[in-house]
């Protein structure tokens, strides 16, 4: 399995994954996805893009969002190949995406859910992620917000 930069090349293959209606909505909050949509993710600053990759062939997509003011990170449009979905390869992408958290010196790694996305909860609960429903009062209460300790925080010594 190898994770890699997303590239402009790559969005005909996420705008597939996304072409069901419910999948699209799980991933955007949106029902139909638009390729302006990949585009305004990639060209921001804060967002890095990755794709999972397995035998050469693209699994699945998603993003890190890097948020300095907040100093936290959010992992986000976590997206697997839905002929590749049920393999476990969701929850193999998120670990190699919390190995990339620890490049960050922030405490915490945020994501949010679609709540009648069940599955996607339980691969979450699966890595670690634990529900924090006062999220849902302190941002959009659309979403079920999940966090996790990033273990690379150094404490420093006095």
């Amino acid at each position: 399995m190898n994770i890699r930069d997303v590239m402009l090349e790559d969005e005909p293959i996420i705008k597939e994954w996304l072409n069901a209606p419910q999948d699209c909505e799980n991933v955007t909050g949106n029902r139909v996805y638009s390729s302006e949509m990949f585009y305004s993710w990639y060209k921001a600053h804060d967002q890095m893009g990755y794709m999972f990759e397995e035998d050469s062939e693209s699994v699945a997509f998603g993003e890190i969002w890097v948020d300095e003011e907040e100093k936290d990170l959010e992992i986000a449009h976590l997206v697997v190949k839905p002929s590749a979905r049920n393999r476990g390869i969701g929850k193999r992408f998120i670990q190699k995406l919390l190995e990339k958290c620890k490049d960050y010196p922030y405490e915490w790694v945020f994501l949010r859910i679609e709540p009648k996305n069940e599955q996607a909860l339980q691969c979450y609960k699966g890595v670690g992620f634990v529900e924090d429903p006062s999220l849902r009062t302190t941002f959009n209460s659309k979403w079920v917000w999940m966090k996790k300790r990033n273990y690379r925080i150094e404490i420093k010594k006095d």
